[in-house]
């Protein structure tokens, strides 16, 4: 009987100890699929609108989300159907329609603090490379959850971005 209870108390112990080590070990799995596909817009509209050359260097998951508050973000970049952004892709496009729906909607301010931040590392190609941040970031309420970009400055490619990455827990390194 006492065997019995010295054998599964290891066991428990040996399970916890592998949970722990699968905690620490890095995400491989990438962005998540709506941060992902929020990243894809906002190059694409910077890309292809604007026609800026970005592309993404690396990108890493923030471990102090809570540093990107509503006074750090300068411009949000999303189509939510449920949150207010500064730039709406929708709206870019020039389809009367989808104009006068997000004009019409009613979407709520961004709830603040997101739930989960990731950097983005860009390069512009210039004939000098340039490296600038941008923030992909889930923002939930009780009912609904969207993925916007955030942009902490004037200008991606300004010194403060990097600073701003930092701060929320972002360990970008241009050197890669």
């Amino acid at each position: 009987m006492k065997r019995g209870i010295v054998l599964i108390v290891a066991l428990l112990l040996l399970a916890a100890l592998g949970v722990g080590v699968l905690a620490l070990l890095p995400d491989k799995a990438g962005l998540p699929a709506g941060c992902q596909a929020a990243l894809n817009k906002y190059l694409n509209y910077r890309n292809v609108t604007l026609g800026e050359g970005l592309s993404v260097k690396s990108t890493v998951k923030a471990e102090k989300p809570g540093g990107l508050t509503q006074d750090v973000s300068l411009t949000v970049y999303g189509d939510s159907v449920f949150y207010q952004t500064d730039e709406d892709y929708q709206e870019s496009s020039g389809d009367a329609q989808a104009t006068d729906y997000w004009t019409t909607d009613g979407r709520r301010p961004l709830p603040y603090l997101p739930e989960e931040v990731w950097c983005a590392l860009l390069s512009r190609s210039a004939e000098a490379p340039e490296y600038g941040v941008v923030f992909v970031s889930l923002h939930q309420d009780i009912y609904n959850a969207d993925w916007v970009v955030h942009e902490v400055g004037p200008d991606s490619f300004a010194p403060g971005s990097m600073q701003a990455a930092s701060d929320v827990g972002c360990d970008l390194e241009v050197d890669r």
